[in-house]
């Protein structure tokens, strides 16, 4: 009996040998990445009191003397992550069908769509504004663009990824039947797809009201500009008033998504 149990004690062992020498490897390679940073503790925690002095001196409480002059801002912000979601969902519908295996009419073309996806998603897109406001000078369109390019790349993907998870079995009974591409992506992958659609397309809509905030710390419009603008004139003041009202948006459009989220699937 003990001879028989001898290779799973054995295993066990090894089990436990390998996770211990994980969590020495981590631990290890925090230290080490600390160390490279030059992370100063002791000095992070000798500045905490100014960070608590200036926060609760400078920077609170917030100044709501013109708060007016916010509501356009709150506005473009608004149509932005409109229009933007809009612009990348249709885009991103016609390139992850092309891109999904079991939807593109051709491999090359999933070849070629995937390449280009690839290409602008692992771009980060506060470079691309920076890039297009060198482009298009300051103004709304650099961040318009931007967000259309980062959300187009990022719902063409998740779009694909879940028609490919979709069930194949009412789309091989349509191909039995001789149903043609259309109408196997109309009666056999959309009514599948749907639930999917609305759900990614909403969380996108929320990404582009936090995105579309950022944005304008480089020139390119909405709520962000302000931010921008009064860290700049140091008017911190103002600045926590401007971060309160970024709060409160991102946490409304959560709570009205979420609502259309649970009456859509």
């Amino acid at each position: 009996m003990s001879a028989r149990n001898k290779p799973s004690m054995n295993a066990v062992e090894m089990r436990r040998m390998k996770a211990s020498l994980s969590v020495i490897f981590f631990a290890l390679l925090i230290l080490f990445s600390i160390w490279f940073v030059e992370m100063d503790i002791f000095e992070l925690i000798q500045s905490m009191p100014i960070f608590f002095h200036f926060l609760f001196t400078d920077f609170f409480p917030p100044n709501i003397s013109d708060l007016d002059t916010y509501i356009g801002s709150v506005v473009d912000t608004l149509i932005f992550a409109v229009v933007t979601t809009s612009l990348s969902s249709l885009l991103g519908i016609v390139i992850g069908f092309c891109m999904a295996h079991n939807t593109t009419p051709h491999p090359a073309v999933r070849i070629f769509f995937r390449g280009i996806i690839a290409f602008l998603r692992n771009i980060p897109f506060l470079v691309w504004a920076s890039i297009l406001v060198v482009i298009f000078g300051v103004g709304t369109m650099p961040g318009l663009f931007a967000l259309v390019l980062f959300g187009t790349s990022f719902l063409a993907r998740v779009y694909a990824e879940s028609i490919e998870e979709l069930n194949k079995e009412g789309v091989e009974a349509l191909d039995a039947c001789g149903a043609s591409y259309l109408q196997k992506i109309k009666h056999g992958i959309m009514p599948q797809f749907l639930p999917s659609f609305y759900s990614w397309t909403l969380f996108m809509f929320e990404i582009n009201i936090r995105a579309s905030a950022i944005l304008g710390l480089v020139g390119a419009g909405g709520m962000g500009s302000i931010l921008k603008q009064t860290m700049d004139l140091f008017q911190y003041g103002k600045t926590s008033t401007v971060i309160a009202i970024m709060v409160i948006l991102i946490l409304m459009v959560e709570y009205v998504t979420n609502r259309v989220r649970e009456r859509l699937i």
